[in-house]
């Protein structure tokens, strides 16, 4: 496909998912902006990007967007990425996966580029020491993250 082509179905894909019935309309934009975006990070089509529709950006504290990312070869290999708010367009996603103590999901991986989602691939989450001081290989968000665990040694900060 194309350059031409595959920008002018990402715009169309995009103004056909900027209205969602439970969302007002600019928000509905912001979300589709995040899944294409994505989408063209991951180079993937946007249609393998599906963004979680339940997102409240009007619910405090902010929850993340969640979004979903097919892998184009095996529909049923699926990334899921969080985003802290679709209004703004220079912030990384983080790649969800279980927490190496408590299985919660949780950010394992700041993601600007496809480069940075091979690293983590190619060399997965790095070993939690028993000393509970988290490696540089994850991201602030990982003991920010309020899903871990009320027993896990990495829920909001107690790290």
């Amino acid at each position: 496909m194309s350059i031409a082509s595959r920008a002018v179905f990402a715009y169309e894909l995009l103004q056909r998912h900027s209205t969602h019935p439970l969302m007002p309309d600019s928000k509905a934009a912001d979300v589709a902006r995040a899944a294409v975006r994505l989408a063209a990070l991951l180079g993937i089509d946007p249609a393998h990007v599906q963004p979680n529709r339940s997102w409240n950006s009007l619910e405090l504290p902010l929850a993340p967007l969640t979004l979903y990312a097919s892998d184009p070869e095996d529909e049923q290999h699926v990334y899921t990425f969080s985003y802290l708010n679709p209004v703004y367009d220079d912030e990384p996603f983080f790649l969800l996966g279980p927490c190496p103590v408590c299985g919660a999901m949780v950010p394992l991986a700041e993601v600007r580029s496809l480069a940075d989602l091979g690293a983590f691939l190619r060399q997965g989450p790095a070993p939690l020491p028993d000393n509970g001081m988290l490696p540089d290989s994850y991201p602030d968000e990982f003991d920010r993250d309020p899903a871990h665990s009320s027993t896990c040694p990495f829920r909001e900060g107690e790290s």
